[in-house]
């Protein structure tokens, strides 16, 4: 039990145990997306080029003061009666700051300086009782105390400068902030007093997901302050699955990815890589809200889109940035290859931004929402799976926990698939390249990776056509010619209607040849290996059997060359799979090769029944398969040969469970030989086995 009007603040480190926002923590935050809803107020009139720069600028410092108070919940725990009186002084002082952050763009900063300076100092207050309170982070309360009362300082004293000079006041108070876990000294503190990573990105994260939300509202409140058509309804829609996207973006990606701790101020650069991610998805808020209203014929408004494309590619940049000091252990490729996709992207949103003029609104709009929709289907391409699925403790446990529970005589619920192994926590480097992804999966994947890099970079080429209009002829002021023209060069078609006219244009045709030539190249390279790649069709019996060979036990299985090539030289192994216990009591999984009556065939193209005898030198002679060992897990199989219409080497493989071994049964006959001579393999009946007589 705590006294609610007054106790002491608790040190807390990664080290300590879980911390939860609290309910203050939301309303905090609460707060100040409402701030940020008015600047972007602000930004919706002056959808300028100086008027984002101007809504950015006072955005960093109600980021800032976000951040600094964060920090500080993040290494004290309290919860008082003046905690709350402090933290709801600092929420008002944000407050002024949001309702004079119009004036600043007039002229007059006095408010907004003010306003700024009494919230951080709340901070600082917040450090200096802690002080007092907590002698255990006197160092770290000392350290950050002073930097956010300097920085409150220069604020207040900016009020009583000229408007210039009091500007560049606020930009060294905020600087001073800023650059303070950089230092030496700080960096000492941090590894003193760890921060906890997992608390820090959960309230990113929930800053994230209000601001989303608030987009969201934007568009709500558009349709119904005015008469919406069945069309803009659908437009509404439209736009708003780019923050949908943006959503799974942030959070399957960054919320789901861990700090890289051997890249050199890692967790700073994760840290600063959200402002700018919050000024894109803010601003983006505020263009959605104005696309909805867009006249899907016409090209979209300059300022509009210009605010929408260049928001997403900071979006995406920011992304990149953040993933660059990341690594998300479930994926398949190599965390390079998301930044990469998160930068071309940026790039692309940009080119297709700056030639948006020459496109309807629809296309535009078309193309953003492409663009953002490509990187769910990539992202979910690349990582199928995913950690924290529910009851996944319960229902995945080691090999060896697996064993000591069939020790007390508890059957296995399911079979073991022992080719289909999950990969958890591959180290980045060591992960699937974009040329190993593509050959291992399904032709769907390769024609679908294909047929997008296709669209990909002609829509690329034609965005660079279209930023000198005229640089080919004829050109009716579309981007549908660009592109068709891209397409025409790419491929060296040549019609000879449309040809360039410029020196710029020369070039970019020059430029997309090359690369066209290298793709080319590329597709056929993949493909040929793709289709060249040797196929076995190897049969595997799906049951194994235990009868008598010769007044011999034998334990036997047929394979069965379905396709009829000529596998020549064909060599096999049979592996009994087991679990075991060292003298030590570690728990070892063995393989253990079967001795073979006949482990080589010549010229295999119809069947052939592997055998096994159990004889007193064999490793299952004295087990009675019916009622195996709980130590036994099954059986392994691996089919080597030399296939004469590939001229190359295939392989096959096959696992059996103990279940799979039917004891005193024998295989039906297969093989038939017709009248005209030739022979006859039915595969109907290929796993079909009867008992034994007697």
């Amino acid at each position: 039990m705590r006294n609610r009007w007054f106790h002491k603040p608790l040190l807390h480190t990664s080290l300590s145990p879980d911390k939860k926002p609290t309910w203050l923590e939301l309303f905090y935050d609460l707060v100040f997306v409402a701030a940020f809803i008015q600047l972007g107020n602000g930004l919706s009139k002056q959808a300028t080029l100086l008027g984002f720069l101007a809504f950015a600028a006072l955005f960093t410092p109600m980021w800032v003061s976000w951040t600094g108070f964060t920090f500080f919940v993040n290494r004290f725990t309290v919860d008082d009666f003046l905690h709350r009186l402090t933290v709801f002084g600092k929420m008002f002082a944000v407050g002024i700051m949001a309702v004079t952050a119009p004036a600043v763009m007039k002229g007059d900063g006095r408010g907004f300086a003010l306003a700024f300076s009494i919230a951080q100092a709340t901070v600082a207050l917040l450090y200096v009782r802690a002080y007092f309170q907590q002698p255990d982070g006197r160092a770290y309360c000392r350290y950050w105390g002073s930097v956010f009362a300097i920085g409150s300082l220069i604020w207040l004293v900016s009020i009583w400068m000229p408007t210039q000079i009091a500007y560049g006041a606020w930009v060294v108070g905020v600087l001073v902030i800023i650059a303070s876990p950089f230092s030496r000294h700080s960096r000492l503190l941090t590894e003193r007093f760890p921060i906890d990573f997992e608390h820090l990105s959960e309230r990113y994260g929930l800053l994230t997901l209000i601001v989303l939300g608030e987009s969201f509202v934007k568009v709500l409140s558009q349709l119904s302050s005015t008469s919406s058509s069945s069309t803009q309804m659908l437009q509404a829609l439209f736009v708003l699955l780019i923050t949908c996207c943006i959503w799974w973006i942030y959070f399957d990606d960054v919320a789901g990815s861990c700090v890289k701790k051997k890249i050199p101020l890692a967790s700073m650069i994760w840290l600063y890589g959200h402002l700018p991610f919050q000024i894109g998805v803010t601003a983006v808020g505020v263009a959605l809200k104005k696309a909805i209203s867009f006249d899907l014929t016409l090209p979209a408004p300059a300022s509009y889109r210009w605010l929408l494309g260049g928001s997403l590619a900071l979006i995406f940049l920011s992304v990149a940035i953040i993933d660059s000091v990341t690594e998300r252990r479930q994926a398949e490729l190599s965390d390079s290859f998301r930044v990469n996709l998160r930068l071309v992207s940026a790039l692309l949103l940009v080119l297709v931004t700056a030639t948006a003029a020459s496109m309807t609104a629809l296309w535009y709009l078309g193309i953003l929402m492409a663009i953002c929709v490509a990187q769910i289907l990539v992202d979910i391409s690349t990582a199928p799976m995913e950690e924290g699925a529910p009851h996944e403790s319960l229902r995945s446990k080691t090999v060896a926990e697996g064993f000591n529970h069939r020790l007390e005589h508890v059957k296995r619920p399911n079979r073991l698939r022992i080719g289909e192994p999950l990969r958890k926590g591959t180290p980045s480097d060591m992960r699937k390249d974009v040329y190993f992804f593509l050959m291992q999966g399904t032709w769907w994947r390769l024609i679908g990776v294909m047929a997008a890099s296709y669209l990909l970079i002609n829509l690329v080429f034609a965005a660079l056509f279209m930023l000198e209009p005229g640089s080919f002829v004829p050109l009716q002021g579309n981007f549908a010619d660009a592109f068709f023209f891209s397409v025409q060069t790419m491929s060296t078609i040549g019609y000879g209607s449309m040809t360039p006219v410029t020196t710029y244009g020369n070039l970019i045709v020059t430029l997309e040849a090359a690369v066209g030539l290298m793709g080319v190249a590329l597709a056929t390279g993949i493909l040929f290996a793709r289709v060249s790649r040797p196929q076995s069709s190897v049969v595997f019996s799906q049951p194994m059997i235990i009868s008598s060979m010769d007044g011999v036990p034998t334990l036997a299985f047929r394979i069965g060359n379905a396709r009829g090539s000529e596998i020549v030289d064909a060599s096999i192994t049979l592996s009994l799979l087991t679990d075991q216990l060292t003298s030590e009591g570690q728990h070892v999984r063995r393989v253990t090769d079967l001795t073979l009556v006949r482990s080589r065939n010549p010229f295999f193209t119809l069947t052939w029944l592997v055998m096994h005898q159990l004889d007193s030198t064999s490793p299952l002679n004295g087990i009675d398969l019916k009622n195996p060992d709980t130590n036994l897990i099954g059986f392994l199989v691996t089919l080597l040969g030399h296939d004469g219409t590939y001229g190359q080497t295939v392989y096959a493989r096959n696992a059996y469970d103990m279940e799979d071994v039917f004891v005193d049964h024998r295989f039906v006959d297969v093989i038939h030989e017709l009248e005209d001579g030739r022979m006859m393999v039915d595969y109907e009946l290929f796993h079909h086995t009867i008992p034994e007589a007697g």
